[in-house]
């Protein structure tokens, strides 16, 4: 788990360094992953409503942990994906100038 903790931010941290070198880099970056961070979310949100679903049934009980975490990476990550299409739209706008 400490692996996790610390490997997926120094990745995503590279990621970012690599993909804004060059504004075409950055908007396909973002573009990746906004889309791919907003089906993270729905996915979340979906596993949330078949829980619940399931803890009405005579039989069914059903508890996810660690949802408001998650909800609060997965915004994260869409957050980095909104700032390197926004830095990719300012700086070819600031090149065309």
């Amino acid at each position: 788990m400490t692996r996790n903790v610390i490997a997926v931010p120094l990745i995503v941290a590279v990621f970012v360094v690599l993909v804004a070198r060059s504004p075409e880099r950055a908007a396909l970056g973002g573009g990746a992953l906004i889309p791919t961070g907003l089906w993270f979310l729905y996915q979340l949100r979906a596993a949330v409503e078949r829980c619940a679903e399931m803890g009405h049934g005579p039989s069914g009980g059903c508890e996810i942990y660690g949802v408001q975490e998650q909800a609060i990476a997965i915004g994260l990550y869409v957050a980095v994906g909104v700032g390197l299409t926004t830095f990719a739209a300012l700086r070819s706008r600031s090149a065309r100038v």
